[in-house]
């Protein structure tokens, strides 16, 4: 048998048809059942026990009208009200619905407990039986996530239990080493844990604002058509050939990058410009240019090619500049002194130069001739 508040004892089986009943015309469920709600606008608020019985958690406690209204009929809470014929169940006109604003929000959040270590497969009826040990739990919200590749909602192993006041609630916080089957379950304020994980939200908010800034600072941007192909180098040209056969032919400047290595047959130039590659075949006369007493074929780099070849060299770029990074991290202030780096206050040598233009590290292999 199991003590009720009041002088009358209550069975096992009373004790769960109270609770089921007393969850069913309760704040939480009653605010949002909207099936229950149609029936209680019905008849003065009035619910048919038959249509109680409907209730798959009821119903498995017992069907027997009789046992279920004997049942509430021995609460003390004084919530739920039977009619004089015993054949319906009310909400108590006395203990009305709370007007469901923040005000209240916050007043049922004031009672309500984060409670984690639940085993991932257990049900509601696990929960209603482990919280059916405190005092006292109107409200049990299992905590679900969206199973992407199931399509299904997943229990977290978490859940908010609203207590019937902040003391009873404060009470089940104070208690030692509450577990469920040998597992110690973390318990908190919901309010505590909201603001924990708004922090953790921040958190990781700012870390990625962060990184996104990082990468719009690494973010490089080539212009487009602006990229010529040169073939049919003999074994002596250089990339300052190049530039001057360029400069001489078509008198441009706007050279931004020239990839190319002695011994090479061809190479790329690229220019500061978008859309000038165009301008430049117009100048070579018959698309072709002299380098070192030799014709050199000019071609405008478009479409699939032109945007492979500027992402292999966006992507040159970035390692580079990672590269140099790595290398002269932590130099500044601790090697200012020191000669090798930094003599006289003159700026180091040219292998530690960035191109103006792009920002790539200079090497030995690529130089810009700009």
């Amino acid at each position: 048998m199991v003590e009720s508040n009041g002088a009358s004892k209550l069975s096992e089986l009373e004790s769960n048809i109270i609770r089921q009943l007393e969850y069913y015309f309760g704040d939480s469920n009653l605010n949002r059942d909207k099936f229950l709600q149609e029936q209680i606008s019905k008849d003065d608020g009035w619910v048919p026990v038959k249509t109680l019985l409907t209730f798959k958690r009821l119903q498995a406690l017992s069907e027997d009208e009789k046992v279920i209204v004997d049942a509430i009929e021995k609460s003390d809470e004084g919530l739920v009200q039977v009619s004089e014929d015993r054949t319906k169940l009310r909400r108590h006109p006395e203990r009305p619905l709370p007007e469901q604003n923040e005000e209240h929000r916050k007043e049922v959040m004031s009672r309500t407990c984060y409670v984690k270590g639940f085993p991932l497969d257990a049900d509601m009826n696990t929960l209603i039986e482990f919280f059916r040990g405190f005092d006292k739990v109107v409200n049990i919200v299992m905590r679900k996530y969206h199973d992407k590749g199931t399509k299904e909602y997943k229990f977290k192993g978490s859940v908010f239990a609203t207590f019937a006041t902040k003391d009873q609630a404060e009470a089940f916080l104070k208690l030692e080493g509450v577990k469920h089957n040998e597992v110690a379950l973390i318990r908190k304020w919901q309010d505590t844990y909201n603001e924990e994980k708004r922090e953790e939200r921040n958190a990781n908010k700012k870390k990625k604002d962060a990184a996104k800034e990082e990468e719009e600072k690494e973010k490089i941007e080539l212009p487009k058509g602006a990229t010529i192909n040169l073939d049919g180098f003999d074994p002596e040209a250089t990339r300052e050939k190049i530039r001057e056969s360029l400069q001489e032919a078509l008198g441009t400047t706007q050279i931004a990058f020239i990839e190319f290595e002695k011994g090479q047959t061809s190479g790329h130039v690229r220019f500061q410009e978008a859309d000038s590659a165009k301008g430049v075949l117009e100048r070579c006369k018959d698309g072709k240019i002299t380098v070192n007493d030799k014709e050199i074929t000019v071609r405008v780099l478009e479409g699939e090619e032109e945007e492979e070849y500027l992402k292999e060299q966006i992507n040159n770029i970035r390692e580079r500049r990672q590269a140099f990074n790595s290398r002269h991290k932590g130099r500044r202030g601790g090697n200012r002194g020191n000669d090798k780096f930094n003599k006289g206050g003159k700026k180091r040598k040219a292998d530690d130069a960035l191109d103006g233009d792009d920002g790539d590290k200079v090497s030995k292999k690529q130089e810009v001739d700009a």
